[in-house]
């Protein structure tokens, strides 16, 4: 199955929101500054099937957030932070689906995910975005899994681009830009678990790419967002892109790639200190 263009939080309202809340109202035209107090922060939607209110210390920020979707990155004050998700339109009294207090530290650039763990629990994990240059001619790709799933292997082209990876980790390599087909398997081998897929990793741009969905279930997948413009540093930063299988809107940026599930992994860096009060799973 070929690439499928998905659209980020296009309305103006649910991006500017959630950066309006976390810095009490402040100048909305500061929303893609950072400073020594602050961390930037893409917070991305990977738990299929679920439409979501997100709350942030204890107010609404984003209002039916769509899954499969990222916002930009946003300027959030260091310090910790209350997460709660609801179902959308579900009373604010109503007992979250899942919450947990995450500590932004000063300077950070990272996404910070809803996702399956590996026992098919949604909980939050932490990434920090490698957006450092990358040579003429290459593209960097870094693989999160995001997934209720085993180890697996991500195959690019039928070889091993990276052997094995678990539950809530993250690989990258930097490969030629080109197109490839790609395709997940156990780490120890056997049958693909998912479809493959052909996907296109374009010059200068970094590939995250978010295992998401179940693999007890069969709705293993990709959820992609891209970072294009650093063959040197970048002035500016591309950000929003997101592709899934499973959603036919056509708003917002181009996209690399797709499949069919739900999302990521951590690196035990990027938003530090992230932890767990309470996951419960989707009703």
């Amino acid at each position: 199955m070929g690439t499928r263009r998905v659209g980020r939080i296009s309305h103006l309202f649910a991006a500017t929101a959630i950066a309006a809340v976390l810095t009490g109202g402040v100048a909305a035209g500061a929303a893609g500054a950072q400073d020594d107090q602050t961390g930037l922060v893409r917070v991305v939607h990977g738990l299929r099937g679920l439409v979501a209110d997100i709350y942030l210390d204890g107010t609404l920020a984003l209002p039916t957030f769509q899954p499969e979707r990222s916002t930009d990155p946003l300027p959030i004050p260091a310090g910790d932070h209350l997460i709660e998700i609801r179902s959308a339109g579900a009373a604010p009294s109503d007992e979250p689906l899942l919450t947990q207090t995450v500590t932004v530290p000063a300077g950070f650039q990272g996404s910070l995910v809803a996702h399956l763990d590996a026992t098919g629990q949604p909980t939050l994990t932490a990434f920090a975005d490698d957006l450092t240059a990358i040579p003429a001619g290459q593209s960097r790709l870094v693989v999160r899994h995001a997934a209720a799933a085993e180890d697996v292997s991500v195959l690019l082209n039928e070889q091993p681009a990276i052997p094995s990876i678990t539950s809530k980790s993250e690989a990258e390599q930097e490969l030629g830009a080109g197109t490839y087909q790609l395709a997940v398997a156990p780490a120890g081998g056997g049958a693909v678990l998912a479809a493959p897929q052909t996907v296109e990793y374009a010059d200068g741009t970094a590939n995250f790419m978010y295992l998401i969905g179940s693999q007890p279930e069969g709705t293993l997948g990709w959820a992609v967002v891209q970072v294009g413009g650093l063959q040197s540093a970048p002035a500016a930063i591309q950000t929003g892109d997101g592709s899934t299988l499973g959603s036919g809107d056509d708003g917002g940026l181009p996209v690399a790639l797709i499949a069919t599930a739900a999302l990521i992994g951590a690196s035990g860096v990027a938003i530090t200190g992230v932890r767990l009060r309470r996951a419960r799973a989707a009703r």
